[in-house]
């Protein structure tokens, strides 16, 4: 008998366990349970400026090393991830191996998964937030809500909303997130992103070691994310679904891209980030890291 598709999140209207999520991609099927992360409260202030020099990093729990998105197996480079908080924001930080760091899209919610990019989605309630970061610092952010339940319940006011959105994009059916409406309109109020670079930047000759991704998600913009149903910050205990994600690239000597891959925490069965049941469980609590 075929294995159910496990570890869905609560927060994911019905509709879609219904017909997205229980009708999923059979590869996803079967895998083992998204991993458990423990965040802790830092041990003191952190500046966002991709150093990641503050005790807090030091003694904080990395996720990693990142496997391949589909089949879970090792890569080439080391990722990690981790994950901190205090009563004004949740820090995420990224350290990646990396000999040959390229960037080159400067647009913002540009073509930045060309580059050497890194990716966070958070789930909240019946919607969830996608950030985009390249190694210079060039942001990609979507606001992503399943309409099919406002449709059902009649929700003409946040159906209006959606679509009055300047710059949006839909989940198809051949993307394997349908349903889905991502608007480009909103920025997560407050954010604060930096990059620093062990090496050297656009130059494929040039053997580089690597860079550091450091983000300030700041509580008061996560209002959205919690439609009032959770409280923020999260109370000791509370659990979020957090996904992170990494885009590399193999260039040639002259610069030119060859191929591409997506990374991961864990194993997706398939390269596909809007997968909310991949995501771990990132459980806060009110101890201090190191403590």
């Amino acid at each position: 008998m075929e294995p159910e598709l496990a570890f869905i999140p609560e927060n994911i209207p019905e509709t879609v366990k219904r017909q997205e999520i229980q009708g999923g991609n059979k590869a996803r099927r079967g895998l083992p349970r998204p991993v458990d992360y423990r965040c802790y409260q830092t041990a003191g202030p952190i500046v966002v400026d991709g150093r990641l020099d503050e005790e807090s990093w030091q003694r904080a729990p990395w996720l990693g090393p990142f496997v391949d998105m589909e089949k879970g197996t090792p890569t080439e480079f080391d990722t990690r991830v981790a994950f901190l908080w205090d009563e004004t924001n949740f820090y995420t930080a990224f350290t990646l191996e990396e000999p040959d760091v390229y960037a080159y899209e400067t647009k913002r919610d540009g073509g930045v998964g060309g580059d050497c990019e890194v990716e966070v989605f958070i789930l909240g309630e019946g919607v969830y937030y996608e950030l985009e970061m390249n190694a210079i610092n060039t942001v990609y952010e979507v606001f992503w809500t399943w309409f099919q339940p406002l449709v059902e319940t009649g929700d003409l006011e946040g159906l209006d909303r959606l679509f009055m959105t300047r710059r949006a994009i839909y989940g198809s059916l051949q993307d394997d997130y349908p349903g889905r409406h991502g608007s480009f309109d909103w920025d997560f109020p407050g954010l604060q992103t930096a990059v620093q670079i062990d090496g050297s930047l656009n130059c494929r000759p040039i053997k580089d070691r690597g860079w550091t991704v450091e983000i300030a998600f700041p509580w008061a913009g996560w209002t959205d994310l919690a439609a009032g149903k959770r409280t923020i910050p999260p109370a000791d205990g509370d659990v979020w679904r957090i996904g992170c994600s990494r885009v590399e690239h193999w260039r040639d000597e002259a610069g030119t891209v060859l191929r591409g891959r997506d990374w991961s925490i864990c194993q997706h069965g398939k390269i596909q980030m809007h997968l909310p049941d991949r995501w771990p469980y990132v459980m806060f609590t009110d101890e201090v890291v190191g403590g």
